[in-house]
């Protein structure tokens, strides 16, 4: 019997991976070939070695098991070395080494690790050693039994060339894979930095893989632009396992005695410089540190602060953490190692739930709020709501809820929100009398943060949610009875008064997602009655955010229209006037609506002012403009091109007919365009008012030829956008904000591309700015319609490689999180739940905490965009 046994196998040509996304292999056959020679040189006796090599085009599942079984019939072997090189596969169902199909076949030919577990099995050697070269190796091996107890065997050791998630690589300047080259070298020569000298003999457990864990990562991570690759090794044996080193006979030629000291000297000195270099390369693999960046973000780095000097010709970017410095804690004590970059660790240790042990070094120099979020949205449960918790803290827990996903969290912090003692359903008058100060002392900012962590709790569970919101909603209408903007702040009431109807816009957008309908028939009854009885700023605003429910909106319009005399910026009007502004859609009934409010505002003498233009640009983007209104929008467009010289009053008619351009016929078009360029023409190049008509038509689909390009010249003079931007203007007119400069073209620049497809140019400005807070909302859309569609099978996949490729960016990263929530909050409800279901089981997974942040971050975001119902006119370039 021949004392060493021996089955190879290299395929890198193979017949059948279409579609799957792999790539043929260079130089799999290069590595089964030197492999072979290696054995050879070793024991290069006919009796010393039984060596199997399947040839790569034969190499199919049954010609490997045939090749195995040939293999185990020629034992009992010393020692059996088994050698497969090629193409790895791991999902969740199946994990398996790809071979050659026997046919024309529809699935990935595998041979499967369970299979060569059973034929390992049944091999007798004394010792066994599997050598796997493939992506994803330790998967394989990972799902084998043989390696996890001896039988009869001394041994039975793998060495596998990567992590699970990681792939394999080759390199063509050394024309093999990394992992088997380094491996031919370690056994052909017997030489390593990490060894004393040269050896003859090679220890598989405390030479031959040490050396390989350390060369085989440091190549990758330098030749292929920060990849990873981390060899494995496992199994179990019960003595050493030693290979012998190829070159072995070689002649040794005589020196002096003056030579040899020379030698030797050179040999120390080279060994001290080379012990150093491999402690210093040690140390930027293995060790990490954490220093602000220059983005204002915490970023980890190889080695250690002290070191930097001489590891800066290498990168030192291991993760920009998204994490703000900002989030520091106020404790100076705390934030110190992190602010000073001696916060440091082994880059292999884990900490909390199997993540990087960086994250829990982080978390504790950070502000504890910014720690639990972080935590929250890496996958960790959220903190406990305390007993009696400020407002800001209850917001924040329901945002925090959104990251975990179970309803029932939702409990502890709907009680927290005031109001408990009112969510009766009994219908009363509101008691203008009652001074209840637990709620009259709540400060403008208190009441919106309520609201909010209403609203991030309706997106999780409408149905859990509305009796907060209905005891809430009549708590702020006292609030708003008893307290005054002199008191609060000026628009401190209206921003309230939005902030609480919003809620229900959001309870019935997230119950329509789930199949009930928009309000319960009860429900309905119960508000409408409510809005009657002295509610109606609260809860009437509310009916008319009710999503799918026309009916309900427009009577609550109808109902606020009692209300409403023309004069929007007296208090008791306003929030009328906003209510009929959200109640408008293309209905005759609307039309008849809109006709109404045009005659209270002629009746009050306000004609024209801003209010009157911001509601009929409202009007007409909803389509709600009578025939007649159109009709003498059209006439008085004809007027004001016979006059001389262009005013005020022509720009404000020029931007009313440019957002109702699709309501007047097409053959009445011609003066309503040639005003709108009349009065674009009249003024600076740059003015927003000339933006927003430019974008009212791109909206509609109506622009002239060559308005795009005015568009894209004007949008490119916009700096990228930075987190320090001051530029962010906030006008102090009702439905009129005057601005001169770029930004309001980028923001029409991303009007456009919602509807069409945009040009690499184009794409690029709106992307330098989708971090802009101002603009965000206009830019994701645009964004998230130039995406090429993906199999949805494969997305979740697909986001994940995008995000890890941006590791050391965290802007870019941001960037690529905005596409992603804009396009997975459009998805139909049921793609939607099982996305976000698969996001979070991805971040589980995850063991880098900054990309289960991104992917946190992902779905908490999303859940609430999806739920966001925008309010009719809040925002003039989208209507």
């Amino acid at each position: 019997m021949a004392r060493v046994g021996a089955f190879l196998v290299g395929i890198g040509a193979y017949r059948s991976i279409g579609g799957t996304g792999l790539s043929s292999l260079q130089f799999a056959v290069n590595d089964a070939d030197a492999v072979e020679q290696y054995l050879r040189t070793c024991w290069p006796g006919a009796s010393d070695l039984n060596v199997v090599r399947i040839p790569e085009d034969e190499a199919t599942a049954a010609k490997v098991e045939a090749g195995l079984g040939l293999l185990a019939k020629g034992g009992p072997y010393e020692l059996c070395w088994v050698f497969l090189s090629g193409h790895g596969w791991v999902d969740e169902a199946t994990a398996g080494f790809l071979v050659q199909p026997a046919q024309e076949i529809g699935s990935l030919p595998l041979l499967p690790a369970e299979t060569l577990d059973r034929w390992l099995t049944s091999i007798d050697a004394k010792r066994t050693i599997l050598i796997l070269d493939c992506c994803f190796a330790e998967g394989l091996v990972r799902r084998m039994s043989f390696f996890a107890a001896l039988g009869q065997s001394d041994a039975r050791l793998y060495v596998a060339s990567s992590r699970e998630t990681q792939r394999t690589w080759e390199d063509t300047g050394v024309k093999h894979g990394v992992f088997s080259a380094h491996l031919l070298d370690l056994l052909n020569t017997g030489s390593a930095a990490q060894f004393s000298g040269r050896k003859t003999q090679l220890d598989v457990d405390a030479e031959l893989f040490p050396a390989l864990c350390v060369q085989v990562p440091l190549y990758v991570f330098q030749q292929k632009g920060g990849a990873r690759q981390e060899p494995v090794k496992g199994g179990v044996s019960i003595s050493a396992v030693t290979l012998p080193v190829a070159s072995l006979a070689r002649r040794v030629r005589d020196r002096t005695v003056l030579e040899t000291v020379a030698i030797r000297l050179r040999q120390v000195v080279t060994g001290l410089a080379v012990g150093g270099l491999a402690l210093l390369l040690l140390s930027y693999g293995l060790i990490y540190y954490v220093e602000p960046g220059a983005g204002g973000t915490l970023m980890v780095r190889h080695g250690t602060r002290w070191l930097e000097p001489l590891l800066r010709i290498l990168p030192l970017e291991r993760v920009d953490t998204g994490i703000s410095v900002a989030d520091l804690s106020s404790n100076a004590a705390a934030a110190a190692p992190l602010q000073s970059g001696y916060t440091t660790g082994f880059w292999t240790h884990e900490g909390t739930d199997r993540s990087r042990g960086w994250f829990d070094a982080v978390l504790a120099g950070l502000d504890p709020a910014a720690a639990a979020r972080y935590g929250t949205l890496a996958g960790r449960q959220p903190p406990v709501l305390s007993a009696s918790p400020f407002p800001l803290d209850v917001e924040r827990a329901a945002w925090l809820a959104l990251s975990d996903g179970r309803p029932e969290s939702l409990d502890v912090i709907l009680e927290r929100v005031p109001g408990g003692d009112r969510r009766s359903r009994e219908i009363a008058r509101v008691p203008v009398n009652q001074m209840d100060f637990e709620i009259l002392d709540l400060t403008e900012a208190n009441m919106v943060s309520y609201a909010e962590a209403l609203a991030y709790s309706a997106a999780l569970d409408p149905v859990r949610t509305f009796p907060a919101f209905l005891g809430f909603a009549k708590a702020t209408q006292e609030w708003l009875i008893h307290n005054t903007d002199a008191q609060r702040g000026r628009g401190a009431r209206d921003r309230v008064r939005v902030a609480v109807a919003d809620v229900l816009g959001v309870i019935s957008k997230a119950r329509v997602d789930r199949g009930l309908p928009a309000l319960d028939p009860s429900d309905r009854s119960l508000l409408q009655a409510l809005s009657g009885q002295g509610y109606s700023e609260v809860i009437g605003q509310g009916l008319s955010r009710v999503v799918g429910d026309t009916t309900s909106r427009l009577l609550a319009a109808t109902e606020a229209l009692q209300r409403f005399h023309g004069v929007p910026d007296d208090p008791k009007q306003g929030p009328a006037f906003e209510t009929i502004m959200a109640g408008l859609d293309d209905s005759e009934r609307s039309k008849e609506l809109v006709a109404r409010v045009i005659a209270e505002f002629v009746s009050a003498g306000a004609v024209p002012n801003s209010y009157y233009t911001r509601f009929l640009i409202a009007a007409g983007d909803a389509r709600a403009l009578p025939a007649n209104v159109i009709d003498e929008l059209v006439v008085t467009a004809r007027e004001r091109l016979r006059k001389a010289d262009s005013d005020f009053e022509d720009s404000e008619h020029a931007r009313i007919l440019a957002h109702v351009m699709s309501q007047v016929p097409a053959d009445q078009r011609a003066p309503a365009l040639a005003l709108i360029e009349r009065i674009a023409n009249s003024v600076t190049p740059m003015s927003m008012s000339t933006a927003e008509m430019y974008a009212a038509l791109g909206r509609q689909g109506l622009d002239p030829e060559g308005l795009l390009a005015k568009v894209r010249e004007r949008a490119a003079k916009a700096k990228p956008y930075t987190p320090a931007d001051p530029s962010v203007a906030v006008g102090p007119t009702p439905g009129m904000t005057i601005v001169v400069g770029p930004g309001p073209w980028v923001a029409a620049l991303a009007v456009f591309g919602s509807n069409r497809q945009l040009g690499a140019e184009d794409v690029a400005i709106l992307r330098a700015h989708v971090a802009n807070p101002a603009q965000r909302d206009v830019i994701v859309p645009a964004l998230v319609r130039q995406e090429r569609e993906a199999p949805a099978d494969a997305l979740v996949e697909l986001w994940e490689h995008r995000l890890v490729m941006l590791v050391t960016n965290s802007r870019s990263r941001n960037t690529e999180q905005a596409i992603m929530v804009g396009y997975l909050a459009a998805r139909p409800w049921p793609e939607f739940t099982r996305l976000v279901a698969q996001l979070r089981m991805k971040r589980a997974a995850s063991q880098e905490p900054e990309l289960r942040i991104a992917l946190g971050s992902i779905v908490v975001e999303a859940l609430i965009a999806r739920s966001k119902v925008p309010s009719r006119g809040a925002q003039l370039f989208t209507g």
